[in-house]
């Protein structure tokens, strides 16, 4: 009878395969990302990878201090990658020379603009949170990733209904990229259901964290690009309006160094009241401190990043590139930590390329006929 096992050569040879599938599959996945997004140029190119890359560290960092640290504290570690954004953004501004400035509310023109967008923004990144982990006590995480593929297109109705027009080949990537997105996350899905009679709770709870992101995506976008939702521009047909003189763009930075506070504060409160503060202080050791350290590193690049993608690609195309992080999460779990990758999630990551791929090229349909609102000096001297 032969042996169940293989010779330590041949598992060293499948090891090695396994390993270079995922490299070969993770390396496949940025080339696509940088040809798809090269006609808008090198910046674009390195910034939207980059992004895609920090999102899968900044995950595989939190699962490696909840599962081989053993530091299961996800809500102080996350209050802190807020307060890491916060101390970055404003030590940016104050070598600037503009920290009492840009850290004003009053840098974004009107009181109204703060409560109408910063206060939102801050509020919808821990409920967000909430809602996702409350919906996990009542659905499974399979269908909750099935719920969290809907994202896209919300963002893509909520941008359109605000005045940024999609194009047909728009809505038609974004469509084929929630159908990809869709794949992924039913070839994850592999823990057990809930009972039926609570699913409906967590389809709510669900829903409305996906709708908080989305609501999240599409604030920070008229923060950073006003003019594309004050000039109701349809880019199908090269006509439309003007609604007046739209307020100055904000940089990444600028917004975060406004967001940064009120959202820090409100994560705080959620670790305090869900979390032990004495407890994970006596649970801290050396390594779980690096890690710790590394994960606020690594979140400041991506929420940095997350910003930048939003101001160059837009809310609706930022969400979509997002979700090929599952794809390499999954190819390196599979090289590296021997997990499976269904065929589900590999058909999956071909149509979200290909959404994205659409997506950019309704997108480049922009009319040129059509000139947006030249800026006041005012405007000009403040952004």
């Amino acid at each position: 009878m032969p042996s169940v096992e293989d010779p330590p050569g041949e598992q060293l040879g499948h090891l090695n395969f396994a390993q270079g599938l995922a490299i070969a599959v993770t390396c496949s996945i940025f080339s696509a990302i940088w040809i798809i997004v090269r006609p808008r140029g090198l910046v674009v190119q390195v910034c939207t990878c980059s992004f895609v890359l920090s999102l899968v560290c900044t995950q595989l960092l939190m699962k490696e201090l909840a599962s081989s640290v053993k530091f299961r504290y996800p809500a102080i570690v996350t209050s802190l990658h807020f307060l890491s954004v916060w101390l970055v953004s404003w030590m940016f501004w104050a070598a600037q020379g503009e920290l009492f400035h840009r850290c004003n509310p009053a840098s974004l023109g009107s009181s109204r603009r703060f409560f109408t967008f910063v206060l939102p923004i801050a509020a919808s990144l821990p409920l967000s949170i909430v809602f996702n982990n409350t919906s996990l006590l009542y659905m499974g995480a399979g269908l909750a990733g099935v719920v969290g593929t809907m994202a896209p297109i919300i963002t893509a109705i909520l941008t359109h209904f605000l005045g940024r027009r999609i194009s047909r080949h728009g809505w038609m990537g974004v469509l084929v990229a929630t159908c990809g997105a869709s794949f992924i996350a039913i070839g994850e899905a592999g823990d057990p259901g809930k009972e039926d009679s609570l699913v409906l709770f967590g389809l709510l709870f669900c829903t409305m964290s996906v709708f908080l992101r989305a609501v999240k995506a599409v604030l920070q976008d008229q923060l950073l690009e006003p003019t594309a939702y004050a000039s109701r521009v349809d880019l199908e047909q090269g006509k439309g309006g003007v609604n007046g003189a739209s307020p100055p763009s904000l940089s990444p930075m600028h917004v975060w160094a406004l967001t940064a506070p009120p959202c820090t504060l409100l994560a705080f409160a959620y670790a305090v009241t869900t979390e032990s503060l004495t407890s994970a202080f006596h649970e801290l050791t050396t390594t779980s401190i690096f890690f710790v350290l590394i994960s606020c590193l690594s979140a400041t690049i991506l929420n940095v990043l997350g910003l930048m993608s939003v101001k160059q690609l837009g809310a609706s195309s930022m969400q979509i590139v997002g979700k090929l992080n599952t794809i390499v999460l999954l190819a390196l779990s599979m090289g590296f930590w021997g997990e499976s990758m269904p065929k589900e999630v590999l058909a999956g990551t071909l149509f979200v390329l290909l959404g994205v791929a659409i997506f950019e090229r309704g997108g480049s349909m922009r009319p040129s006929k059509t000139t947006p609102p030249k800026q006041s000096q005012l405007e000009v001297d403040r952004s």
